[in-house]
């Protein structure tokens, strides 16, 4: 139960789409209880139909009476409540670069999940292909190329750093030798890292380190253990 003050992170019992939210709650200094499901029933057969409110999903954060689901809304959400909005960008022009990179991240994420969970006979041959040409690589190289002098994504600490941090550790822990032609993007990583709230929720029992539930998709870092 989720004390005075203290907010309800609700996800699979892995990183997945509740890493950057996490994160961010992490660094905007709000406290969380992680309620982690660990079977379907759980989930489907007993609290989603218990959820008041119009979209009942994974994740979804529960703030006293109210319930935030979809992880876009609720990394919008978090520095609302916490007073940091200039994570959304603080004017209207960097409001807009804040949705466009969240936009490229989303993409980034769709093309990982093409052989994340695609056939499993055939994962390592589609992984190669999918780095080495196409429209993943397309997307690596912008990113890499747009840090070159950038500390952040869009050239400001934002929430679309948290979402592209989730998908470049996923990279690094999955196949670290594919970022290598990336070395403006394994900056970031270690910039990240390096942020004192995250470092310290990172060393917390309430890391997440499983990427995704075993058997589910082709790869998952059972043993992730980095900090």
């Amino acid at each position: 139960m989720a004390s005075s003050g203290e907010v309800t992170v609700g996800y699979w019992l892995m990183r997945g789409r509740a890493g950057p939210v996490r994160n961010l709650l992490s660094y905007c200094g709000i406290p969380f209880l992680n309620k982690n499901y660990t079977s379907l029933e759980e989930w489907f057969a007993q609290d989603k139909s218990k959820m008041n409110c119009d979209y009942p999903n994974l994740p979804y954060l529960k703030d006293g009476d109210k319930i935030i689901t979809e992880t876009n809304a609720i990394l919008h959400y978090i520095p609302i409540k916490a007073g940091k909005r200039e994570l959304l960008g603080d004017t209207d022009e960097k409001f807009i670069q804040v949705e466009t990179a969240l936009s490229v991240n989303h993409d980034l994420a769709f093309e990982m999940m093409k052989f994340l969970f695609g056939d499993r006979e055939k994962f390592e041959a589609a992984k190669d292909e999918a780095f080495n040409k196409g429209r993943l690589k397309g997307i690596l190289a912008a990113l890499d190329k747009n840090l070159t002098d950038r500390e952040w994504q869009t050239g400001f600490f934002s929430i679309a750093d948290f979402t592209l941090f989730e998908m470049v550790e996923m990279i690094y822990d999955m196949d670290g030798a594919k970022l290598e032609p990336y070395p403006h993007l394994l900056a970031f990583l270690e910039r990240f890292r390096e942020i004192p709230e995250i470092k310290a929720h990172r060393e917390s029992d309430k890391f997440v380190k499983l990427w995704f539930i075993p058997g589910r998709p082709c790869w998952t870092n059972a043993e992730a253990s980095h900090k």
